[in-house]
Parts: C-alpha cells; structure tokens; sequence
C-alpha cells in the first residue's frame, strides 16, 4: 500500500513496477501487466465475488474512461446530461435578492454538490464558480440560483474530455504548478487561490494530475501576500505528488518548476532584500527553504496571458487556455 494513499497498492517486481490498484468503496481500477494480472488480480477474484469488469472503455465511478493508441480520455459527459437544474417560475425569477426557501436551499446543495463532483474530477473549468456558489449557500438569494442554472446549462452545452497522453519514461519526467491568486475577491476580505499540476516528459507530453481552487487560508493584505500563499500550497502539492511518483517507480528525484505571473513574487525569491511586512517574510522564507533543499527545482515568472490556472481564481476569467491545456490538442 502506497503510505502516502491508502487508497493505492502498489505490486513490483525486483523493484520494477509491475502493476497498481485505486480503490474507491467497494470499485476497484487496476492497471498493470501480464504477470500482475495473473498473481494479483486472478487471485483476488477467486477470493472476491466480482460484480462485473470491463477493460480499454468503461464508466468507473461515472467517470467515462477510453483508451487509445497514444493515451486515455476521461469524461463525465453522460454524468453531466443527468443534471437538472431547479426549476425557478417567471414571478420568483424576478425576486432576485430574496433568499432561498428550505426547499430551494436543499436542491441548491444537491446541485452544487453534483457540479463539484465534476469539478473535482474532470471538470477545471468549472472549479471556480463551483467553489464561489458552494461558499455562498449560507446566504444564498435568487440571483445565486439563477447563477446555478446558468453554471449547469454551461457544463451540458460545452463537454470537456481530459487527455491524459502515453509519457515517456518516468525517468526524464518532471512536475509543472501553475498557481494564481485574487486578492480580496471573496467575502470578509478573503482571497482567491487556484492551481494545476501537469506530469510532463522530456518531448513536452504532460498530463493534468491535480487541480485546486478555493479560499485561502487566511485573510492577507495585498495582493503578493495572495500570491505566496497560493505557490506554497502549489509547491507543498507538487511535492505530495512527487512522492508518490517516487512510491510508485524507481525514480528518486522529480524535478519540480513552479510558474506565477506575479513579478513582485518571483524577485522576491531571487532577492536578498526583505519584504516590508514581517507576516509574509516567513511565507516567502518557506519557499527559500523549499528551494533551497531542493523539493522545488525553480520558480518561474509567465505572463498572465499563458497563466493557465487564472480562471481558477476569479471570475469571468476565460477558460481556454486551462481547456486547451488539459485535452486532446
């Protein structure tokens, strides 16, 4: 079992690897070769009853899996055609400020929830407004709802299949985090963090492995405090990631670069000068140790105009880059 998932087993051979198992309840997704199906996965079925199993294109857990010659696609299109959106009459569509009754309220979380089971899985795209409507509940009005059924009729209109290509060697693979901030674009003053992690390989062959957007922690006051809080919760992903890379081959060291389109961040980490405020000081010194040990290879500067992860932390943002970025090209 993978220590850091346990979730994941892990089966090698004279520390080769040979195949894997991810268990969610009572599925199970194994991938592996001939000789792990049958020491493996041939016993385990003499000692499970196996409901039913399907191989190369099949739903698991509703994600639709395919395979293909040069890498997998995974989508949720049909679990998409399944939602509905709350029905809201022509006199309730015009009391926009007023807030939810219990019944709305209840199928607002439903749908909510739904959006951010794809969100979490398939769908980056959405991951922002998915997160801003999950955190407006409490107070949630008409205007919230209706904002909801746009958000829904959006994911049925426009699909999204993520592509994960056949990589090279795990050898001369590497990890890419793109992270991003808004500042003080939430309630009570909150900010706005999001990120995107890409396995990639030496010819430039990357897969979309992880995705986050939701408040930061804390409440900062400017908007390069927003923006160090979001590299560090990218870079300490990234390196949760590398370990498990690192678990599951024999790979020891996974390179990981880091991309921001804040100016005044990446100087920071290169200069000697101190920031002013003392509280951000010791954020940008845990990126200095990470650095510095080496756990994070470089950070570096992009523009905003090739910043996937921007439209995981505000709104309107357009969603073509991180769309383009995460399917088949």
């Amino acid at each position: 079992m993978c220590s850091l998932d346990n979730s994941l087993f892990i089966w090698k051979r004279n520390g080769k690897l040979e195949g894997l198992i991810c268990i969610y309840v009572d599925d199970f997704l194994w991938a592996g070769n001939a000789t792990f199906k049958k020491c493996v996965i041939d016993e385990l079925q003499k000692q499970f009853l196996i409901g039913s199993s399907a191989s190369e294109s099949f739903t698991y857990v509703g994600l639709r899996i395919k395979s293909f010659s040069d890498g997998i696609t995974i989508d949720q299109t049909q679990y998409a055609s399944s939602l509905v959106p709350v029905t809201i009459s022509s006199a309730r569509n015009m009391q926009r400020k007023s807030q939810l009754s219990e019944s709305e309220k209840t199928a607002y979380r439903a749908l909510v929830g739904q959006l951010n089971w794809m969100a979490t899985h398939t769908r980056p795209d959405i991951a922002y407004d998915t997160c801003e409507l999950s955190v407006a509940f409490s107070k949630a009005t008409v205007t919230e709802l209706v904002r909801l059924n746009k958000l829904v009729k959006r994911v049925k209109n426009e699909s999204l299949q993520l592509f994960f290509p056949r990589l090279h060697s795990f050898e001369t693979c590497s990890l890419e985090c793109y992270t991003d901030a808004a500042f003080a674009n939430l309630p009570n003053g909150g900010s706005q963090g999001g990120l995107i992690i890409f396995l990639k390989d030496d010819s430039g062959k990357k897969c979309p492995i992880f995705w986050q957007s939701r408040r930061l922690k804390r409440v900062v006051n400017s908007t390069l405090a927003a923006e160090t809080m979001a590299l560090i919760e990218g870079a300490e992903a990234a390196v949760y990631m590398a370990g498990i890379i690192k678990q599951l081959t024999a790979v020891k060291d996974v390179k990981i670069r880091c991309l921001v389109d804040n100016k005044s961040l990446h100087e920071s980490l290169l200069s000697s000068k101190q920031v002013e405020n003392r509280r951000l000081r010791l954020d940008i010194s845990v990126l200095d140790d990470m650095i510095w040990r080496e756990e994070i290879k470089k950070v570096e500067w992009v523009q905003t105009s090739h910043q996937i992860a921007d439209c995981l932390t505000k709104k309107g943002a357009s969603t073509e880059k991180l769309r383009g970025a995460v399917s088949r090209n």
